[in-house]
């Protein structure tokens, strides 16, 4: 047998062995069901046996140390679960919430142009009608707009304990705007569309008076991350929705189940773009730094925020699939 008749006859198996892998890190082993889990003990000790095989005919050829990292991965998911707590948060921050950040973007970026769609209907029904003010801008608020400053100028005179409760208020409305998602998205959508309105209202209102740039000042800095976050944990809530409106291929318990899973991961994701956006908001965003560099700080944290969401490190399984075929395809050419 050539090594290209041993790669055809058994590559079937090692799809299996790496959707099987893949499996088991998107769900969890433990959530595997036993019939699978079973199965993917087969395919592993086959590839075992593979391997041994492709070492005594093979020795030289790259689908020994190809079939090595597919054992290794497979060894590591089955018998080494019980990794140090440290090292499972390490491989959360840096490659796990990323990935779940990515593979959660439809509902994400859903919730983000609701946001977006509500402030805009906001700010040109307040701009066309002034009497709606009333709806979005508070009687201190106003008095402070009127007077020709925004409302915000006092938090510099209380910024840490400023500080303290905007990060309360901000993951309380982060969580609702989670939680609502079990109403089947309703009230997640709500939550966006009165959150956008009450934006675009006061934006129209600052305008009015010929505040709106000190007001763009004031947010851009810490909006670079409290906006994304909100619309993050909206998307993590509609993710729950997406379970009871549409379950799929298993019943709405077991999605919601493995859907709820992966939106509470999300979520504790957000909880450190809140704690850093409510440093900013208490004592940059007030301050009397120029506006061009408030500008500059919402631009870094924005940017560096997208860079970690969309340059996390590729699930290692996919790599390891496309290099262990894709060379033999190669050669075959040859």
């Amino acid at each position: 047998m050539t090594v290209h008749e041993f790669v055809r006859a058994r590559q079937g198996s090692w799809h299996e062995l790496q959707a099987f892998l893949e499996e088991g890190r998107r769900l969890a082993l433990a959530r595997v069901p036993l019939d699978k889990f079973r199965q993917g003990i087969v395919l592993y000790r086959q590839a075992v046996g593979d391997l041994a095989y492709a070492r005594m005919c093979f020795a030289d050829h790259p689908v020994v140390g190809q079939l090595e990292q597919l054992a290794g991965q497979a060894h590591s998911l089955l018998y080494q679960a019980g990794r140090t707590r440290s090292r499972n948060w390490t491989d959360f921050w840096l490659r796990g919430w990323p990935a779940l950040v990515r593979g959660s973007a439809g509902p994400i970026l859903f919730a983000m142009a609701t946001f977006w769609a509500a402030a805009a209907v906001g700010f040109l029904f307040t701009t066309a009608n002034p009497t709606l003010e009333d709806l979005f801008v508070s009687p201190p608020m106003r008095q402070a707009i009127r007077s020709g400053k925004l409302w915000t100028q006092s938090l510099t005179r209380v910024a840490p304990t400023a500080g303290t409760h905007i990060a309360a208020n901000n993951i309380q409305v982060s969580l609702l705007a989670w939680g609502l998602g079990l109403t089947f998205g309703i009230g997640t959508v709500w939550l966006l569309v009165v959150n956008g309105l009450m934006i675009g209202g006061i934006a129209a209102a600052c305008l009015r008076a010929g505040l709106l740039r000190p007001l763009a000042e004031f947010i851009v800095g810490h909006g670079s991350l409290e906006l994304p976050a909100i619309w993050i944990a909206s998307g993590a809530g509609l993710l729950m929705s997406k379970a009871l409106l549409f379950p799929g291929r298993y019943s709405r318990r077991v999605e919601l189940g493995l859907l709820g899973r992966r939106s509470v991961q999300i979520i504790i994701g957000i909880v450190p773009l809140l704690l850093v956006a409510a440093c900013i908001e208490a004592f940059i965003s007030p301050s009397e730094l120029p506006g061009i560099a408030k500008a500059a700080v919402g631009l870094t944290m924005a940017t560096g925020l997208l860079a970690y969401i969309i340059s996390g490190s590729r699930d290692e399984g996919s790599g390891a699939r496309e290099d262990i075929y894709s060379t033999y395809q190669r050669e075959e050419k040859d």
